[in-house]
């Protein structure tokens, strides 16, 4: 009974580690966000940076999970609707338990029906 203790113990701490994933390329995410916290107008310089990121990881690879979401979303917002798209089936592609919120997302890009005439 005495090893219930330690195990708890272990399984406490591992559960406390912090979530990173090595090999994974976050390339100052974090900072430019707490920028874009700052000064909410600055979304450009936001989308930027998520572009530098990207652009370091031509395969993919090392892209994180929403990073491809959040590009596109920034783009989205900036009016570019079909290029915002592209980036929401990358995020589906390489983060597929994303797929349900990328295909609304992809949806809401389609342009409007026509109207009949």
């Amino acid at each position: 009974m005495r090893a219930w203790p330690p195990l708890v113990l272990a399984l406490a701490l591992g559960c406390a580690a912090p979530a990173t994933c090595p090999g994974l390329d976050w390339g100052g995410y974090e900072d430019s966000l707490r920028r874009l916290v700052a000064n909410p107008g600055g979304l450009e310089a936001y989308g930027a940076s998520l572009r530098r990121i990207l652009d370091r990881n031509p395969d993919g690879t090392r892209v994180p999970p929403g990073l491809y979401a959040e590009y596109g979303y920034v783009l989205f917002l900036s009016g570019r609707k079909e290029e915002a798209a592209g980036f929401f089936t990358k995020e589906k592609t390489r983060w597929p338990e994303a797929s349900l919120l990328m295909d609304r997302m992809i949806r809401a890009c389609a342009p409007p029906p026509k109207e009949p005439s």
